[in-house]
């Protein structure tokens, strides 16, 4: 399909989180593609449109979805799970909350790197648990996981460390060596477990997908590995996504729960899935390919901006945007009304229209920092970038 023919009028039409704004703007905050659906998947839908009623799953669909997302990762990543590692639930977030609560102390502290996705940096304090924030550190223009800061995590009492890879909100895919580096400073904490999150193994735009648990036995062991078709093929609204699970014991402490998160997983969403997994990769491919000259796009707007800076993508649709140097050079304070106390977030949806995700809701310090969602049609970028120009440039 062409994805410059989804109009921006058919996006506020929708009723999505992300469309549910004012008629004049335009919403780049939630990650989601506005860039339509893969044809397997719309076969799925009809055919559930067409059926005689959407029962519960039966044992045949849930071993589909076992065989699809191993086969899946299998083919496209460096790991190769068996199936019947492979659990179905809703979501992520609320699996990882039942991750936390039953395979780490109750109360104990667990560690975020920051910039993060908002999903973890609200979870944590929910459930009333210390959130030890670990920011990334900045070196060549790429943020790289702060190990010894990790390792400190660990050192005062945490039992866990929420891992996003490819990383939301920085682009980052992280190398074998960097996560190889990672898993053995976790392991010298025996009781330390990591979950990962990496629903956005789909898009990487370079290099390979490295899952955590795949760079060693020790890795998969103290790691559960959250994984679904949601963010590469837009379907986040059917509510499917997967679990990896290789430690036997952790599969036993989860048990309750993942009887019961099998049981309430969408069965049009996990045959989307499997379509996904199994029928979805030219479509796929003309997306990452699509998504690059939307990231290059982005890249060259970003170059005009005075004092506004963002690392390259290397993964995901997600752009990270820093203001600090056009903040504290006061360059935007006679650009039609100060910052002031705001987040730029705010001053930008005001005098803009784009709305974008406040830094400060991916961690501490990160007040001059904005998440820009580019996963839309090329047209409805340029206008965003262009109002953001116009704004920023005076």
């Amino acid at each position: 399909m062409n994805f410059d023919d989804i109009t921006i009028d058919q996006l506020r039409s929708s009723g999505n989180l992300k469309w549910a704004g004012s008629p004049d703007s335009i919403g780049m905050f939630v990650a989601e593609m506005d860039l339509g659906l893969a044809e397997p998947i719309r076969r799925v839908l009809r055919q559930y449109a067409d059926s005689p009623g959407i029962g519960y799953r039966s044992a045949s669909a849930k071993r589909d979805l076992q065989e699809a997302t191993a086969g899946w990762l299998a083919k496209n990543t460096a790991w190769a799970p068996r199936p019947e590692q492979v659990r179905a639930v809703p979501d992520v977030v609320s699996s990882a909350r039942v991750v936390l609560d039953q395979l780490t102390t109750p109360g104990s502290p667990a560690i975020l790197p920051t910039p993060a996705y908002m999903g973890f940096t609200s979870l944590i304090p929910a459930m009333g648990r210390e959130m030890i924030e670990v920011p990334c550190v900045l070196e060549g223009g790429r943020y790289r996981l702060d190990l010894d800061g990790i390792r400190a995590g660990f050192e005062r009492g945490a039992q866990a460390l929420m891992l996003v890879n490819p990383a939301n909100p920085t682009g980052r895919v992280y190398t074998r060596e960097e996560l190889r580096e990672l898993s053995e400073v976790v392991a010298e904490f025996p009781d330390a477990i990591v979950f990962s999150d990496d629903i956005h193994a789909p898009l990487v735009l370079e290099g390979e997908h490295i899952p955590y648990a795949s760079v060693s036995e020790v890795a998969a062991s103290h790691t559960v590995t959250a994984v679904a078709a949601s963010k590469g093929w837009s379907i986040p609204g059917l509510k499917c996504a997967q679990l990896v699970i290789s430690n036997p014991d952790h599969v036993r402490r989860l048990e309750p729960y993942l009887g019961w998160a099998d049981s309430i997983t969408s069965t049009v969403g996990a045959a989307a899935a499997v379509a996904a997994y199994t029928e979805g990769e030219a479509w796929r491919a003309a997306l990452l390919d699509y998504l690059r000259g939307n990231r290059d796009l982005f890249a060259a707007a970003v170059a005009g901006w005075p004092g506004v800076w963002a690392p390259h993508i290397e993964g995901t649709y997600i752009g990270w945007l820093d203001f600090t140097d056009a903040l504290e050079a006061g360059a935007l304070a006679d650009r039609g009304g100060s910052v002031g106390g705001k987040q730029i977030a705010e001053w930008l949806a005001e005098h803009t229209g784009v709305v974008l995700t406040p830094g400060a809701a991916c961690g501490k310090g990160y007040e001059a920092f904005a998440r820009i969602i580019l996963a839309t049609p090329r047209p409805i970028l340029e206008d965003a970038l262009g109002r953001m120009t116009a704004a920023l440039e005076g």
